[in-house]
C-alpha cells in the first residue's frame, strides 16, 4: 500500500511538471505568430495630451526638518499622461527627463515610454522599430540616454519567438543591441527591467533588471554570466560612434551582477552609486564597483512575493562573497531615480556626500548623506509629497541639472512636473 503511494505521487509530480513545461511551451509558440503581426503591423501609440488639469495646487510648501521645499507646477506639462480623452494612460509615464539651458532659458524633455518626448511648446513622436512591445502597459521604453548628441532609449522589445529589450538610436531608428531572450514568458514583469544611466568617463553605465515577481528562472539570470539580466552593464561611447562611422561590433561588458531592479545610478567623485528595489522590502543604495557581485536573488533583505509566509532569502551577503548595500529600507520606500545633489545642498550639508532620490512608495525626495569617503551613511531625510516622484531632470552626462538658485525639476506618475526648491535656513 505504502509502495503504491508513493508510485502515484511521483507519478503526480511527473505529471505537474509535463504540464507546466507544457504550457511554457505554448507560450513560448504564441510568441511566434505574435513577432510575425509586429513585424507586418507595428504597434499603434497614443499621443500624450496635454491638459491643464491637475490635482496639485501651482505652489505648496513643505516644511522639512530644518529648511522648507517650495514646489510649483510646470503647466505646460500638466496632464501629461491623459490621452485625447482626458482618461490616464501609462505608456504616458515618463522614461527619461532631460534639461538644458539656451540663452538663460531652461528647455526640459520629458520622453514616455511609448516613444514620444514633450519640450512643453511642442510633442514629437520618434519613428520606434516594429518590434517595440508595450507589454501591456508594463513594458515600452524604460531609459533614455545621450552619446555625442544623439539620443538612445532602452526599449522592451518582442520578436519571432523571442522576447527581450534593446537599446535604439532614437534620432536614427537603428537598434545596436540586444540581450538574451527571456524564459518563462508567463512570469515576464517589465516593470522590473531597470533603465537608468550614468555616464563614467569614456563609458555609459546602463542598468538592466531581472524582470519577474515569481519566476525562479528569470530571477537567477541575475547570477549567469552568458545574461545580462540583473546587471550594470558598461557601453563605451567610442565603440558606438565606430558602429556608426565603422561598421565596428559593439561590444557591452558586464561592470557588476547580481541586482533585481536597479531604477537609479548616480556618480559623486570617482564613485558610482546604485539604488534597486527589493522583493517586499529590501530596497537598496550600493556602492557599484567593477566586477563585484550583489547578491540577487541568493541574497536580500527582503522577503519572498510567492511564499505563504514571509521566508527570507540570505541575509548575510559578506558570507557568499556578495557585496553588501549602504544602506537597506525594510519596509520598501520604493526608491526610482537616484542623482547628485545641488551645489547649495552640498553647501548647506558642508560635504560633497549628498544623494537625493525620488520614491514611488514614499511618494516624495529622500536625501541620503555620505561621511567624507562615500562609503558610510550618515542619515537621510524623507520629504513627503504626496505623489509619486519618477525622475529627476538630468543633464546629457547624467548628471543632475539645477537651477542658479538651486531649483530642480522631477516628474510625477500623475503627470505633472514640477520645479523644487529647498529653502534653507542656517544662521
Amino acid at each position: 500500500m505504502f509502495k503504491s503511494i508513493i508510485k502515484y505521487f511521483f507519478i503526480f509530480l511527473i505529471a505537474i511538471a509535463i504540464v507546466y513545461q507544457f504550457q511554457s511551451s505554448i507560450a513560448q509558440l504564441r510568441l511566434i505568430p505574435k513577432g510575425i503581426v509586429k513585424l507586418i503591423f507595428p504597434e499603434k501609440r497614443v499621443r500624450p495630451n496635454i491638459k491643464k488639469e491637475t490635482s496639485l495646487n501651482k505652489v505648496e510648501i513643505i516644511n522639512a526638518n530644518s529648511f522648507e521645499v517650495h514646489y510649483e507646477l510646470v503647466e505646460s506639462f500638466s496632464g501629461y499622461n491623459k490621452d485625447k480623452d482626458g482618461n490616464f494612460y501609462e505608456q504616458h509615464k515618463s522614461a527619461g527627463f532631460y534639461a538644458s539651458k539656451e540663452n538663460s532659458k531652461t528647455n526640459l524633455e520629458l520622453y514616455t515610454r511609448n516613444g514620444f518626448v514633450i519640450t512643453g511648446e511642442e510633442i514629437k513622436q520618434f519613428k520606434l522599430p516594429n518590434n517595440y512591445d508595450s507589454h501591456n502597459s508594463k513594458g515600452g521604453i524604460r531609459g533614455i540616454f545621450y552619446i555625442d548628441e544623439e539620443r538612445y532609449a532602452f526599449m522592451v522589445t518582442i520578436k519571432t519567438g523571442c522576447q527581450n529589450v534593446s537599446i535604439i538610436n532614437l534620432d536614427k531608428n537603428i537598434e545596436i543591441f540586444d540581450t538574451d531572450c527571456l524564459p518563462d514568458y508567463q512570469q515576464i514583469h517589465f516593470d522590473g527591467v531597470g533603465g537608468a544611466s550614468v555616464h563614467n568617463d569614456e563609458n555609459v553605465l546602463l542598468s538592466i533588471g531581472a524582470p519577474t515577481n515569481s519566476s525562479e528562472l528569470i530571477r537567477n539570470l541575475a547570477q549567469k554570466e552568458n545574461s545580462f539580466y540583473g546587471k550594470i552593464i558598461s557601453i563605451n561611447k567610442r565603440n558606438i560612434k565606430n558602429f556608426f562611422n565603422n561598421n565596428e561590433k559593439i561590444e557591452i561588458k558586464i561592470f557588476t551582477k547580481g541586482h533585481r531592479n536597479p531604477q537609479g545610478l548616480a556618480k559623486v567623485e570617482d564613485k558610482i552609486f546604485g539604488a534597486e528595489h527589493g522583493p517586499k522590502g529590501g530596497d537598496e543604495i550600493n556602492i557599484l564597483s567593477k566586477n563585484k557581485n550583489y547578491g540577487w536573488p541568493v541574497a536580500s533583505y527582503g522577503t519572498k512575493y510567492e511564499s505563504i509566509i514571509s521566508a527570507s532569502y540570505e541575509l548575510n551577503h559578506l558570507k557568499n562573497n556578495f557585496q553588501e548595500p549602504l544602506i537597506q529600507f525594510t519596509p520598501s520606500i520604493a526608491i526610482s531615480d537616484l542623482t547628485n545633489c545641488t551645489k547649495q545642498m552640498t553647501d548647506y550639508y558642508e560635504r560633497n556626500g549628498c544623494l537625493i532620490g525620488t520614491t514611488l512608495r514614499e511618494q516624495g525626495l529622500i536625501i541620503i548623506l555620505l561621511n567624507q569617503d562615500l562609503d558610510r551613511v550618515i542619515g537621510y531625510e524623507k520629504i513627503e509629497f504626496g505623489h509619486r516622484l519618477r525622475h529627476l531632470a538630468k543633464k546629457k552626462n547624467g548628471q543632475l541639472y539645477f537651477e542658479d538658485d538651486g531649483s530642480i525639476y522631477v516628474t510625477s506618475d500623475s503627470g505633472e512636473v514640477l520645479k523644487v526648491n529647498f529653502k534653507f535656513m542656517k544662521d
